[in-house]
């Protein structure tokens, strides 16, 4: 709401006021953080409702509607950032669970359709983290995704490293791996476990590391309370592929329950 390029005109357009009455006004800070707490509720409702077992069919729509949100979510991230469509991207996994969940309801299984959307979105997480990992440089803006420095920072507190080479180093490696994950969720099954276990594995690992290398001793509540939302947030990214190791599993063990004895 801040952005002059995007939004000058639209604000002149409706208000017949110029940028700077806009961005001084008293007022509209007020309307604007006010309207991102309507927003934090609609959040919360969603998060309960996804938690009930409807049965109405109607009822389900809600899990697009806050599929909706949380793609306009991600885009403000995107924008904020204004560099990398993975600044969008990365959040794949999260803003499609709705929809997983939508679609899920809908048959009471994980058809072929959903898990494909499911791997789909879990790979594209992991394709542009990993574009970060690596330090992916571009002179398209879109494709510029630049090794974030929290990335660095993080390693280095986390594994008690005090050269940022090595620890860049890791993230290099981790980034390969990841795209690796990305590619093999899609191939046969021991190979699928395989991915799966890894993104499991580092989904949660990279989840914890924002609490862990943020908590601050001498502020406990303060340091817990800006950051363990950050690991939640990034929960979808160990939890769906451990749902689809978990469909695999039933899957296979299906398949054997129909082999002659």
């Amino acid at each position: 709401m801040w952005d002059e390029n995007m939004m000058s005109g639209i604000i002149t357009r409706l208000s017949e006021q110029d940028w700077n009455w806009w961005v001084t006004s008293l007022e509209i800070d007020k309307k604007i953080r006010y309207c991102v707490m309507v927003q934090g509720f609609i959040f919360l409702f969603f998060a309960a409702v996804s938690l009930i077992p409807i049965r109405k069919k109607s009822y389900r729509y809600i899990y697009l509607i806050s599929c909706i949100n949380l793609v306009f979510l991600a885009f403000l991230k995107y924008l904020d950032n204004r560099i990398g469509i993975g600044n969008l991207l990365e959040h794949a996994t999260q803003f499609t669970c709705p929809l997983v969940l939508f679609l899920f309801t809908a048959k009471k299984n994980l058809n072929r359709s959903t898990e494909l959307l499911a791997k789909i979105s879990v790979a594209l997480t992991f394709i542009f983290h990993g574009l970060f990992a690596i330090n992916f440089r571009h002179d398209w803006i879109w494709l510029n995704h630049s090794r974030p420095g929290n990335f660095t920072e993080m390693v280095m507190i986390c594994l008690g490293i005090h050269e940022e080479e090595s620890a860049n180093l890791i993230l290099f490696i981790a980034g390969i791996l990841d795209f690796l994950a990305a590619i093999l969720i899609f191939t046969q099954r021991k190979l699928i476990k395989m991915s799966l276990l890894y993104m499991i594995l580092w989904g949660l690992v990279t989840s914890i590391a924002r609490p862990w290398a943020h908590f601050n001793k001498s502020s406990i509540i303060e340091s817990l309370n800006n950051w363990i939302p950050e690991m939640l947030f990034r929960t979808p990214h160990f939890i769906i592929p451990l749902c689809l190791l978990l469909a695999l599993k039933i899957k296979c063990d299906n398949d054997a329950d129909l082999l002659p004895r």
